[in-house]
């Protein structure tokens, strides 16, 4: 099935302190951005397609293997329904990943490609199940604890039938969703998950980065 691969590379990446938007920064031998792109050539995505910030030629030069270049939005939403609109029409499923995650499994975006082709789900993420102890509250008021039996963080890369997506972003364009997976799920779509890994961390602090050097250079982590 032909599969189209988006990563989001539009934001500042501001809290990190850089001058340099984080996706453009070296981490180890290359660019945030181009860990992902090397893990989707692995798996021979047929089309990837980056979408970045206005003026990313001052920091980055694009990876050989990205297909096609295509502007941010003001928001993440809009950055992805450009990656869709993209997208040529024979696309049968499409991956959408944040470049902060360079350490996703590649054997779970394997089996969710797999679930998707056979039909069973529109859409799919990565996710683990939390370990902490949840509460809901109003104010400082304790309302609730959640069953964490039933909780589980969701990661990108989240996985999709391209058209059933498309739409459904095409349709709740002007409200505001979390993620992918929410807005498939308020469109209707059929939402799964697939076990993702507590690797597959978001490079958001400074914390996050100097964890990620240390894993590259200890060889905790292969990059692909």
């Amino acid at each position: 099935m032909t599969t189209a691969a988006i990563i989001l590379g539009g934001g500042q990446g501001t809290r990190l302190g850089f001058s340099v938007p984080k996706q453009f920064v070296q981490l180890g031998s290359r660019p945030l951005l181009d860990y992902s792109v090397e893990k989707f050539v692995a798996i021979k995505v047929e089309l990837i397609v980056a979408v970045l910030i206005e003026g990313y030629q001052e920091y980055y030069q694009p990876h050989p293997a990205i297909s096609l270049l295509v502007p941010g939005g003001q928001t993440r939403q809009q950055s992805v329904l450009n990656g869709l609109r993209a997208c040529p029409e024979e696309t049968e499923l499409v991956i959408i990943h944040d470049a902060a995650r360079p350490f996703f499994p590649l054997k779970s975006l394997e089996e969710g490609l797999s679930l998707l082709a056979e039909d069973r789900y529109d859409g799919l993420a990565l996710a683990v199940p939390t370990v902490d102890t949840l509460v809901e509250v109003a104010g400082q008021q304790v309302v609730s604890f959640p069953d964490r039996k039933k909780i589980f963080r969701t990661q990108t890369p989240q996985l999709f039938r391209f058209r059933p997506l498309r739409q459904a972003y095409e349709k709740w364009s002007e409200r505001e969703f979390t993620d992918d997976l929410s807005l498939a799920l308020a469109a209707g779509l059929r939402c799964g998950l697939v076990n993702g890994s507590q690797m597959n961390f978001k490079i958001t602090t400074e914390l996050d980065w100097l964890l990620a050097e240390q894993l590259l250079s200890s060889g905790g982590l292969e990059p692909v």
